[in-house]
């Protein structure tokens, strides 16, 4: 038994309601369950429960044995002062608060249907990587498509308090949340932290005053990345050097640990050389990146803004001092599909909340207009009907992923919850 599973028992009225009594004996009415408390304190609050002739309004505690009132120090917490219940699975022991007064204990075990006691531990304790994997093809297709959408919402929220808190270190600036936002994710799977840290290493006021040179922006990311410190015969690569050497010494900069970045298992096209030059012509050759990011309803909108190629060095060269055939290394749709969901949409999101004018229909209508991803946990989903027809139903997909099914929450998931409730 688990607390969780008598919280949610609790908050659904899961449970037989009639003839209930506290082990004192006293009849039991539940007017009112009280709203749940996410914050700390009492379990449920502003409940309503008619002990004997009584009223009481106040808050009820849920444990799963009497004795856990003790073990969490309860008795000697004000904010415990107004539990008029105390709902447990196993009575141990009366428990009493801060002034000494025994508080009436319901033991919900006599009450809860065996039924969905077992299923639920049908359900909990299934070893699969996907507990529901045998059923979730049975659940209402409306239940899946609205909770797909409430956790791509859920996602979306979890990411604008990371740009909540750049915004408080960068002063409001978005241009320079947008440049370690956009940094990162240039980096792809393997780099992203490498990325991150470049952009820590490389400050946006020095950044910014290079915009309008791609060569100097070049020098910049590369000397600071640590691309810069051999030297080689490449004349281009020189002339990067001797440029950084003089930016180097102008703005005090200090150089990252060579090996942050790597190339191992990467395509040639997603060498971090090639990212980094394809960075350099995106913030060099768009003026207002920013602005024109945010005004974007459609992913053809992106494609416009960001289809660009590295500069003319490139066309001959993955890394420096080694010539290949040529070849333009243009960003491709699919790179910039991925920019649309890690970036841009996100940013939308948080700029319009920012700015008061939140358009959920707009936001929805460009997720949805993106592929679905491609990875592995995708694809786990996908092999039980979990359908994943655009970036949203992906994204979806991620977020139950990490903070549904890895952390067994089940109670919290709609569709464990329309399979304990249907027992399937």
């Amino acid at each position: 038994m688990k607390e969780d599973f008598l919280h949610y028992v609790w908050k659904n009225g899961l449970f037989q309601q009639e003839n209930l009594k506290t082990t004192e004996g006293e009849p039991i009415k539940i007017i009112n369950k009280g709203i749940p408390n996410f914050d700390a304190g009492p379990d449920f609050v502003n409940a309503q429960i008619l002990i004997g002739d009584i009223l009481w309004g106040g808050n009820v505690e849920i444990h799963k044995s009497s004795s856990d009132w003790y073990a969490h120090h309860h008795e000697k917490n004000p904010a415990y002062d107004n539990v008029i219940l105390h709902v447990v699975y196993e009575d141990n022991m009366p428990v009493y608060n801060r002034n000494n007064s025994q508080i009436p204990t319901l033991v919900l075990s006599k009450h809860i249907p065996k039924k969905l006691l077992k299923d639920y531990n049908k359900l909990i304790k299934n070893k699969a990587i996907l507990r529901c994997q045998n059923h979730i093809k049975d659940v209402d297709k409306f239940t899946i498509v609205q909770f797909k959408y409430r956790l791509f919402i859920e996602r979306l929220e979890h990411k604008y308090q990371i740009v909540k808190n750049l915004l408080l270190q960068t002063e409001n600036d978005w241009d320079q949340v947008l440049y370690e936002t956009l940094l990162k994710y240039f980096g792809g799977v393997v780099n992203k932290d490498a990325f991150e840290l470049l952009a820590g290493f490389l400050p946006f006021r020095v950044f910014r005053k290079y915009t309008d040179n791609p060569f100097q922006l070049e020098a910049l990311l590369f000397g600071v990345s640590g691309f810069l410190k051999e030297p080689k015969t490449d004349k281009y690569y020189q002339a990067l050097q001797n440029e950084f050497t003089y930016l180097k010494e102008k703005h005090n900069l200090a150089i990252m640990p060579a090996h942050m970045i790597k190339f191992h298992r990467l395509r040639p096209l997603n060498f971090p050389t090639i990212r980094l030059a394809q960075f350099a012509q995106v913030c060099s050759k768009t003026e207002n990146l920013f602005e024109k990011l945010m005004q974007i309803k459609k992913p053809e909108d992106a494609y416009a803004i960001l289809e660009m190629e590295a500069g003319e060095y490139w066309d001959t060269h993955y890394n420096f001092d080694k010539t290949t055939k040529t070849r333009k290394k243009r960003l491709g749709k699919n790179f910039i599909d991925i920019l649309l969901i890690n970036v841009i949409v996100p940013l939308k999101f948080a700029y319009q909340k920012y700015k008061g004018n939140y358009n959920e229909t707009e936001i929805i209508d460009l997720i949805e207009s993106v592929k679905p991803e491609k990875n592995k946990i995708v694809n786990i989903f996908t092999k039980i009907d979990l359908i994943a027809k655009n970036a949203l139903d992906t994204q979806a997909i991620i977020q139950l992923n990490e903070n549904y099914c890895q952390k067994n929450a089940c109670l919290r998931c709609d569709v464990g919850h329309f399979i304990i409730r249907k027992g399937l």
